[in-house]
């Protein structure tokens, strides 16, 4: 098929171009007599409104005519975009007339020969809908991108040709006819001049493959020019990276052959150049020494493109540090042919200190600006600190109020201030969780919940929970304000009533907590003491120190149990714990908490060590050390393979030692005692059964207990915040006459799951024990709601 002649580009510029010669002659002579224009009519439009076109003409009754006026409301109508020709008419009467043809209506896209790619594909790359007016250049573009589009599907050959057929009342029908032709894939992608790499290496750098025995499923083998083009150039990338900066990737050759396609790329591979001289100039902060042992560039190795940029971002980070937001660093290279070296000078332009201007916060529809803002570590008007962004990030993610948190930098209209935009999205903070359960020590359990941790939207924590049983029921009520009186103090409070039936005797435990806690950098003491530093210096001067990331607390507990119902033949160890004891301590504490996430962190540390104290009142008179401790660091973060692969290294040590204690016991209060097992603690062991045993094999718990765990959380469905975990934990209790036997540690090996879900955080774990004993209650299924330490 043919394009019309009038489907040519040129005929705007050919129309306009005879336009400019024959305008004057379309006007008759009279208007040397008559010169004022006393009516402007607009003739030919069906579809198109008349004021539309009013719009667009200067041209009015009462003005004088002017044939440069006309002219220009020519084009101006022209560019409408609706009308094939314009025309001008002028009376004697002074009637100024435009006469436009209208283009044509699309009444129908036409298309024919398709097979292998389906009809919606093809109009949707044409681009082109019935029911609108005709646009010849439109229609040209949508086919070459509708070739494309078979080009993509592998169909290298396809042909595709069209016409606009005209119809009666002013419509038009466009017609595409196809020629699919045999689709051709990549069958060898063959390299050649390459040394250094092997082909195989080469070849896997790239996204364009070989086809294989599933590519018809798969789509693998599919030539797409694109892609190839970012193929060369992320080859070219690896010959740079690897110090070859005079190679050369040349245009790939594409051989299509009767079976499918050969590409050939040549290389040229140069020689190997290495790092030679190595500046930093500008306007410097501190001596170029400095920052030269920042950097990883150094004289004598490998000129790696890749470390040239990563020395750029880590001394933009080091300025940014400093205020200067806006920093450059410009490097420039010197290539030493004879030497085959690369000089390389990083010249640093720090421009102005910038300062934060305004933060907004967008996407709180519950929580309270203040609730967030508290929670960031930079302020309007304070010095730009890309550390502290981040650290804000952070925690907001900690807080657990949140699905989503981004926290970005943004450019103002003035060059000393940049604007900080906090975007949440906020997740589920309330949960109503019924479960139950079975263990041979407990019996049939059935527990419900309810909490919320961001109570009214002012970031207040409240929680209820039952357990309810044959053996045990559990009563917990906790509330806790991280802000109290929007100060910096964190106050909680707790009361629980738990009673449990063991086979030997049964306990009733009844009391209260009070606590409360304090960042150390708010202190005003000599060793944490922010320390003063001469006016005018950097920020990065006064960064954190490890112990201005601490936070002090202290707790109060009052618990009073009761053991009664005991068995006579119950072990001497049960029956000493027989009556009512009094339990009054205080809990002195230090915690320290870097994560960037509540609840999948992929880096940072948390730590705390507490320190029970019995014996002020009460009749038990002891000390109890927990100091628990979890570190995550990403090993891999790559979008191949589908995100982030954290490893986290856990352990809980926990020791004791008693003065007093009734009946001369020499062990801690059963209620104060360690029970390995279960969730947060040996998975693949039932919760709580693990530690010393009785003479009846009951466990009745350690006073010292050691606890590690290794886990790898990998993502799994990031569209829906699912990630898996591998992990090994070991672990057991002991008395306090035993030593920490690692023979006796209880192991186990397994698989589980973590979801921010609509309903909150969900773990769940299966365990493997490896060398469970006789004696032991195992249990493969283990799950929690929430956080775990």
């Amino acid at each position: 098929m043919h394009k019309r002649p009038w489907a040519s580009s040129t005929y705007p510029f050919l129309f306009f171009l005879t336009l400019s010669y024959l305008l004057p002659c379309l006007i008759p002579l009279a208007t040397a007599q008559v010169e004022t224009i006393t009516e402007v009519r607009i003739e030919g439009n069906l579809r198109v409104e008349e004021d539309a076109v009013r719009l667009r003409i200067k041209a009015r009754k009462g003005q004088a005519f002017d044939q440069a006026v006309v002219g220009e409301d020519v084009k101006s109508i022209y560019r409408l975009g609706f009308f094939d020709d314009v025309k001008v008419e002028w009376t004697k009467e002074g009637v100024l007339t435009y006469v436009v043809k209208e283009r044509p209506y699309i009444k129908e896209i036409s298309v024919g020969g398709n097979s292998k790619v389906s009809r919606e594909s093809i109009e949707a790359a044409l681009g082109v809908r019935p029911r609108t007016i005709l646009d010849r250049d439109k229609v040209t573009e949508g086919v070459e991108k509708v070739k494309k589009l078979y080009g993509d599907e592998g169909y290298s050959n396809a042909k595709v040709d069209f016409a606009i057929a005209d119809v009666k009342n002013n419509q038009a029908v466009v017609m595409l006819d196809i020629k699919e032709g045999k689709r051709l894939l990549i069958q060898k992608i063959r390299f050649e001049g390459n040394k250094v790499f092997s082909e195989k290496e080469l070849k896997g750098l790239m996204s364009t493959k070989e086809k294989w025995i599933f590519s018809s499923l798969t789509g693998r083998g599919v030539l797409s020019r694109d892609v190839l083009t970012n193929d060369v150039a992320i080859i070219s990338s690896h010959y740079f990276d690897d110090g070859y900066v005079k190679h050369k990737v040349l245009e790939p050759n594409i051989l299509r052959r009767k079976t499918g396609i050969e590409i050939v790329i040549r290389v040229e591979e140069g020689e190997q150049f290495r790092v030679g001289k190595v500046e930093i100039g500008g306007e410097l902060i501190d001596p170029a020494e400095v920052y030269l042992k920042k950097i990883q560039l150094t004289t004598g190795q490998i000129f790696r493109g890749s470390r040239l940029r990563e020395d750029i971002e880590t001394l933009s980070e080091m300025y940014s540090e400093d205020g200067f937001a806006y920093a450059r660093v410009d490097p420039i290279t010197r290539i030493q042919k004879e030497e085959k070296t690369v000089d390389v000078a990083l010249i640093i332009n720090r421009g102005p200190p910038v300062h934060f201007n305004r933060i907004r916060i967008v996407g709180n529809n519950k929580t309270r600006d203040k609730v967030i803002r508290r929670e960031l570590a930079v302020s309007e008007q304070d010095l730009v600190s890309i550390s502290k962004v981040k650290a804000s990030q952070n925690s907001l993610n900690r807080t657990g109020y949140f699905k989503n948190v981004s926290v970005t930098t943004e450019k103002t209209d003035q060059q000393d201030a940049m604007d900080l935009n906090v975007v949440v999205e906020e997740g589920p903070t309330g949960s109503l969780n019924f479960g139950g359960g079975f263990s041979s020590g407990e019996g049939v359990i059935l527990n419900a919940s309810i909490a919320e941790k961001n109570l009214f939207g002012r970031g207040q924590s409240a929680s209820l929970s039952f357990n309810l049983g044959s053996k045990r029921q559990d009563f917990f009520l906790r509330v806790t304000d991280p802000y109290f009186l929007d100060s910096y103090v964190t106050v909680g409070a707790s009361a629980f009533n738990s009673e449990l039936e063991y086979s030997e005797f049964k306990t009733r435990q009844t009391g209260f907590s009070l606590n409360s806690s304090y960042p150390l950098k708010y202190l005003d003491m000599p060793f944490f003491r922010k320390k003063q530093v001469p006016e005018g210096s950097r920020p990065s001067q006064q960064k954190l120190s490890l112990f201005r990331r601490m936070r002090f607390g202290t707790a109060y507990v009052f618990k009073h149990a009761k053991n009664t119902d005991i068995d006579e033949d119950a072990s001497q160890e049960v029956k000493n714990e027989a009556g009512t004891s009094l339990i009054s301590m205080v809990s002195p504490s230090l915690s320290f908490d870097t994560r960037d996430h509540f609840f999948t962190p992929t880096k940072g540390t948390r730590s705390s060590l507490t320190m029970d104290i019995a014996g002020l009142g009460g009749d038990n008179d002891f000390l109890k050390w927990d100091a628990k401790t979890a570190w995550y660091h990403t090993l891999v973060n790559s979008r191949r393979w589908g995100g982030a692969y954290t490893l986290g290294l856990k352990s809980k040590l926990g020791l004791s030692s008693i003065f007093h204690r009734p009946n001369d016991n020499d062990s801690l209060p059963i209620s104060e005692r360690y029970f390995p097992g279960g969730s947060g603690s040996v998975r693949g062991f039932e919760k709580r059964s693990l530690g010393p045993r009785d003479s009846s094999n009951e466990p009745v718990g350690g006073d010292k207990h050691l606890i590690t765990t290794a886990e790898l959380v990998f993502p799994v469905l990031n569209k829906f915040n699912l990630k898996g975990v591998a992990f090994f934990d070991q672990g057991q209790a002991f008395r306090s006459s035993d030593s920490f036997d690692i023979g006796e540690f209880r192991r186990s090996i397994g698989v589980g799951a973590r979801w921010v879900s609509p309903f909150g955080p969900l773990a769940i774990d299966f365990g493997f024990p490896l060398n469970d004993q006789p004696e032991d209650d195992t249990a493969i299924l283990s799950f929690s709601v929430g956080g775990g330490f």
